[in-house]
């Protein structure tokens, strides 16, 4: 699906086409990071904006959108986790995104990200690539503020444990 279905039909100038052209690039990364797939995380954001897209006119500050797509992200990917409870990992991703300053490092997260369950990917995510407050990323999980820490708390110690041999590798080998 293209970026172009998801306009309104004769709608020119519509607000959320606009925020839509200027923010996807970006809202693809960060579905990417959550999902670790380039075809899931395409999914995740479509779902997401078609989501969004009939509450625009509800939207009362526009810079807002931005929240209600990552929050309908972050939801619809938890709620198909949920119903799945399977993943399926690879070790290279297939057609990723086209060749870019953040392709790599977005791999190298994604491929770090994909130990952690759903929630707390997401929290990760939304707190230091989003870059969001621990309050913004608890009411973005729908959760309390304690709760998102605790996502956040266990999800850097399991990558602390995943990342320690690469850490010691590089430690020695200088």
């Amino acid at each position: 699906m293209k970026r172009e279905s998801m306009r309104s039909e004769g709608a020119d100038g519509d607000p959320f086409d606009e925020f839509v052209a200027a923010r996807y690039p970006a809202l693809l990364r960060g579905a990417f990071l959550i999902t670790g797939d380039v075809h899931d995380a395409r999914d995740l954001l479509h779902d997401a904006l078609a989501r969004v897209y009939p509450k625009r006119s509800v939207i009362r500050d526009p810079a807002a959108t931005e929240g209600y797509v990552r929050r309908a992200m972050v939801r619809t990917h938890v709620s198909r986790w949920r119903r799945t409870r399977r993943e399926v990992l690879t070790a290279v991703l297939p057609d990723g995104p086209a060749a870019g300053p953040d392709t790599e490092r977005d791999e190298q997260l994604a491929v770090a990200l994909r130990v952690l369950p759903p929630r707390q990917r997401a929290a990760v995510v939304l707190r230091y690539y989003v870059d969001l407050p621990v309050a913004r990323v608890a009411e973005e999980l729908g959760c309390s503020q304690a709760t998102a820490k605790t996502h956040l708390a266990r999800a850097l110690k399991t990558l602390r444990q995943e990342l320690a041999p690469a850490r010691e590798m590089v430690g020695h080998g200088g």
